[in-house]
This record gives structure tokens, C-alpha cells and sequence, in this order.
């Protein structure tokens, strides 16, 4: 929501630290995150940057919260449900929430700092794995794969969204026909490459995660 800066104090809403997150987060969602900044987020809330800094500590503090606001808002699957359809449906909820918040891949592959949220999130994606059996160590490096693979993918879901690396068929077509004496095998899945939906791709691929997930615990047992 933009609030009015010729608003009067006693019409604006009271600033909490989840207005001023929330805020930033719809900012980011409009505008980007590049065009952040503290100043203008008190513009869009109608009161002065430095009324930002009670409630916030910092822009990295800001950032922090924006990340832990993301992770709360994924949905969290039925318990009912096997492991497999439970962490499918993570990755796929987790992957919808970072398509509707872009910018929140690029925070997250520069920030280190776990909120609440993002703790309560890998709190419950690691218990999964656990009630299914996985020890410790299989557990560890069941999330760092879950994680890592839904990340990756989201990062280019990112990247096509805001026409980083967009080009057209007909430009790539060249390409690939370019390169095909030198590198055959590329040329190949060259037409694959260019009809890549990278959603699907992730789905298709999660699958497989899953299917070693599966052996993995299988061996382990």
C-alpha cells in the first residue's frame, strides 16, 4: 500500500516494523530492488527516513526482514501427505513465491542471516526428511540439495522474467547452427534448450531429485 505524504499523523497507520517490511517488499515488487533506498521508502510510507531507523536497524536489517517475509508467506503442505508429496509440495510452493518476488533470489544468494520465518521454513522441510527416516547426515544433505536445486532454478526463472538473458529463436537458432561443426552434441539439444520453460524444467528435474532422495534413504536403511 502507498501512503499519502500529505496524510496528517493522526491518519497514517501506526509504523510497526512489519508495516515498514511489508512496505519494502511491495516497493520491491513495483519498482525493484535496485530503486530501494531508505528515503524513498519513507516516501511511500508518507513519514521521513529516519523515522524508518526506530524500527529498523539498518538496509540490511531491512533486507533481512524483507527475506523472512518471503519465507513466511510459502505454503506450508498437509501433514497428511508421504514425504515425497511433501517436499514437492515445498519446492513447488517455494518456487511460486519467488516468481511473485523476483528480487528476493538475488538477497538470498548474498545474505546470510536466517529470521524466524526462514528458520521455521527449513525447521519444517528438515522434519519431513527426518520423519522419513533420514538420519542427521542424509537430512543435511537432502536440504542442502533441496535448497540448492530451487534456488538455482529460481534464479533463472528470475532471469527470464526481467530479460537479463532474453533472446530471441531466431538469433539462437544461428547460434547453435553456428557452432554445430565444432560442437555437435550441443547443437543437438540445441532446439530443446530454446523451447526451455525452466518452471517445467524444475519440475521435471525435481522428480529426479526425489527418486535419489528415495535411494538414498533406501541404502541408508
Amino acid at each position: 500500500m502507498t501512503y499519502d505524504a500529505g496524510m496528517t499523523t493522526t491518519e497514517r497507520p501506526t509504523l510497526t516494523r512489519d508495516r515498514v517490511i511489508d512496505a519494502a517488499v511491495a516497493y520491491a515488487d513495483e519498482f525493484g530492488l535496485e530503486s530501494l533506498s531508505m528515503r524513498k521508502l519513507g516516501a511511500h510510507l508518507g513519514v521521513e527516513a529516519m523515522s524508518l531507523y526506530n524500527h529498523v536497524d539498518n538496509k540490511d536489517d531491512l533486507y533481512d526482514g524483507m527475506i523472512d517475509a518471503i519465507f513466511v508467506d510459502i505454503e506450508m503442505p498437509d501433514a497428511a501427505g508421504s514425504w515425497q508429496e511433501q517436499i514437492r509440495s515445498i519446492g513447488g510452493a517455494a518456487m511460486d513465491t519467488f516468481a511473485q518476488h523476483a528480487w528476493v533470489v538475488t538477497l538470498l544468494m548474498t545474505r546470510g542471516n536466517y529470521g524466524p520465518g526462514s528458520l521455521a521454513f527449513m525447521d519444517r522441510t528438515v522434519g519431513i526428511l527426518f520423519e522419513a527416516g533420514f538420519d542427521e547426515d542424509a537430512a543435511h544433505h537432502a536440504w542442502q540439495l533441496l535448497a540448492s536445486h530451487t534456488m538455482g532454478y529460481a534464479f533463472q526463472v528470475a532471469s527470464r522474467d526481467s530479460g537479463t538473458f532474453t533472446r530471441d529463436e531466431e538469433q539462437l537458432a544461428a547460434e547453435f547452427a553456428l557452432v554445430a561443426p565444432q560442437f555437435p552434441h550441443v547443437a543437438r539439444i540445441g532446439d530443446a534448450m530454446m523451447k526451455c520453460d525452466f518452471v517445467d524444467e524444475y519440475r521435471y528435474t525435481f522428480d529426479i531429485v526425489i527418486a535419489g532422495l528415495e535411494a538414498r534413504l533406501a541404502a541408508q536403511r
